[in-house]
């Protein structure tokens, strides 16, 4: 049963993502994106999503909103960073690798972190191990290198741990 709904939430999820992607509602449309999507969802075991009928728990998705709202902040704040250095005559970059432990024992959770560190401008995930994560950043932050990356990777972790786990 379990398998079932998270085939059905990974199925629901891609479909709207299909929607949201064409904009067609047209018949063929329709039918071509339920059946790539019921064909992922199959192919994964529902792994993408997991089970979204936690989602109903309303705090957890209060949860999921307050992560989507962080993640667009650190979004922003990177990219006006990064925008200030690419305009800048002398590009002021210090790169550097710092390591971090990341507790989180959620396979899943442990990937978002990684991916949502990637995505935001300025910073890369190079690796990951059992209890740690290694961050790529273009100009090393001012101050404690170590304490500000433990920050940033605390502050997707703290969130996604309300959701996830």
């Amino acid at each position: 049963m379990n398998k079932t709904f998270r085939v059905l939430s990974t199925t629901a999820v891609l479909f709207c993502l299909w929607l949201g992607l064409t904009l067609s509602f047209h018949i063929q449309e329709l039918i071509l994106g339920l059946a790539v999507s019921l064909l992922i969802a199959f192919a994964t075991n529902g792994t993408l999503t997991g089970n979204l009928l936690r989602l109903l728990n309303p705090l957890r998705f209060i949860a999921v909103l307050g992560y989507i709202f962080y993640f667009a902040g650190r979004m922003v704040m990177a990219n006006i960073d990064i925008l200030f250095r690419v305009l800048q005559p002398i590009v002021p970059i210090k790169p550097g690798i710092v390591r971090v432990p990341l507790t989180l024992e959620n396979e899943r959770a442990r990937n978002i972190v990684a991916n949502s560190i990637t995505l935001t401008p300025g910073t890369l995930t190079v690796e990951m191990t059992a209890d740690s994560i290694f961050v790529h950043w273009i100009c090393l932050p001012e101050g404690d290198v170590y304490a500000e990356t433990q920050k940033m990777v605390d502050g997707f972790a703290r969130r996604l741990e309300r959701i996830i786990e």
